[in-house]
């Protein structure tokens, strides 16, 4: 079982996953959209791994890439929270993109398949603020990126069931931590941060792991026999106050904000931001993300995965003073 292909290799998970795949001995067949892009593949030959170039959308370049492999690791996905056109550009390439892959691996008889999916398929907190479990389904969102991963996770349960398909599912929360290329919605707070230009900080509880702690969840699930179902993996929920208190402690140096913004000014910048979009600006924030994610408590529970798993994470502390420290080692993304 120790032939395996990562789908969306050079993102933060997918390079990750292969990261800790090739340490641990597994020889890692790799996909990117354009094996011919440097900034795609530099980083990963530089892992020793095979380089495939695959496309989720179309499912020729899909069966090839699955024929002799053991298992898969299908992490590729969008992680956007705004587009021109959310169907097109977020939602359908998740969906049909995840599905294209988990048949073609059915398909092709790999063994075993890791989904990478989200926290944000299983919702922010039950009842006052009562910690979420695999059981819960984030079902009632519009948040393009929630909407997508949630419908995405489901669907791949659907084929599983019908196919026979031996699948996991890996529900990490904002996923921080070093070993990035390009920049997420996630790692983008801390180049903020660095900079000077978070004027206030945000009515918003973050759920924060290691990409590291996430590559193995990953690797733990496909290893483990008499794994099933979803895992949830988080560090910790942190207020953002408590965070932006963490990166003072961590560094000094770094010019923090001081000042709460009140839920109403977020939902008021937020309107602005959608208004200058419809001028071909990207807005920083939009009023369906402030609708998901901010005033709203945010508490996981994660004893499956500790538990089943065995996995253990390091502290956050430890993870965000190497997030901060990977950007300054790596001046292109300041």
């Amino acid at each position: 079982m120790k032939r395996v292909v990562v789908t969306g290799a050079n993102g933060h998970v997918g390079y990750s996953v292969a990261k800790l795949l090739v340490a641990r001995g597994y020889d890692v067949r790799a996909t990117v959209r354009d094996a011919s892009d440097p900034a795609k593949t530099t980083h990963l030959e530089a892992l020793g791994v095979e380089i495939a170039q695959a496309d989720l959308m179309r499912p020729e370049t899909l069966a090839p890439v699955m024929e002799g492999r053991d298992g898969l690791f299908q992490v590729a996905a969008v992680y956007r929270s705004w587009a021109r056109d959310p169907q097109r550009e977020i939602i359908e390439p998740s969906i049909t993109g995840g599905i294209n892959a988990l048949r073609a691996a059915h398909t092709a008889g790999v063994g075993r398949v890791v989904f990478t999916s989200s926290t944000a398929a299983v919702g922010r907190a039950g009842p006052d603020g009562a910690p979420l479990s695999e059981a819960d389904w984030n079902d009632a969102s519009r948040h393009p990126y929630s909407y997508a991963k949630t419908e995405a996770e489901h669907r791949a349960w659907t084929f599983a069931e019908e196919s026979g398909l031996d699948l996991l599912v890996i529900n990490p929360t904002a996923v921080i931590g070093p070993d990035f290329h390009r920049h997420t919605p996630s790692t983008a707070l801390y180049r903020m941060l660095l900079r000077g230009e978070l004027r206030r900080i945000p009515p918003i509880t973050y759920g924060l792991v290691d990409a590291r702690d996430v590559a193995q969840g990953h690797v733990l699930a496909y290893e483990t026999r008499q794994a099933r179902g979803r895992h949830i993996l988080c560090t910790e929920c942190l207020p953002a106050a408590e965070l932006v208190a963490l990166v003072r402690d961590i560094d000094p140096t770094i010019a923090v904000p001081t000042r709460q913004a009140a839920l109403w000014q977020v939902r008021a910048l937020a309107r602005l931001e959608q208004f200058r979009s419809w001028f071909g600006r990207e807005p920083r924030l939009t009023p369906e993300t402030v609708r998901e994610y901010l005033g709203k408590p945010t508490s996981y529970d994660t004893s499956k995965a500790r538990r089943e798993l065995g996995w253990r994470p390091r502290p956050i502390r430890q993870t965000v003073r190497d997030t901060l420290e990977w950007m300054r080692d790596h001046p292109e993304l300041l």
